[in-house]
């Protein structure tokens, strides 16, 4: 009997507290989807710009790439060298990115079929221009 007692108790000291979470959370929703704000004034959507043709998208004669574990530095050089290397730097500590930037810059598909024929670079790119627009979130 006396258990039984101890279980009732706790069972209504939990349903306040519950309900007090489910009130919580369905004032939240409501608020967050309607697009009311809790501190201050809303913003107003503003459109998007257009994207402007004559920013460029990539950096000329920059690349970003990835190679396979082992390949030194001096191996890189040895194959970028021909066009001139301006910069040839480690991206991130003990990480294999590399960050390159050439003098004479022949174009990604040339870079491309030299780092295939290479076989130790997992990928390259070109370093792309990163651009900011306004959104309508």
């Amino acid at each position: 009997m006396l258990m039984l007692l101890s279980n009732i108790s706790n069972k209504s000291l939990e349903l306040p507290l519950l309900y007090n979470k489910t009130v919580v959370c369905s004032i939240l929703v409501a608020a967050l989807t309607t697009g009311c704000t809790l501190f201050g004034e809303p913003k107003q959507n503003q459109p998007m710009r257009p994207i402007q043709q004559d920013k460029p998208m990539f950096k000329e004669g920059e690349y970003l790439f990835t190679t396979e574990e082992g390949v030194t530095t001096d191996e890189l050089r040895t194959l970028f060298d021909e066009f001139g290397i301006i910069k040839l730097d480690s991206m991130i500590v003990r990480d294999r990115s590399y960050h390159l930037i050439l003098n004479n810059d022949p174009g990604l598909s040339i870079i491309e079929k030299k780092a295939k024929k290479f076989g130790k670079i997992r990928y390259i790119e070109r370093n792309q221009i990163m651009h900011k627009y306004n959104s309508n979130r």
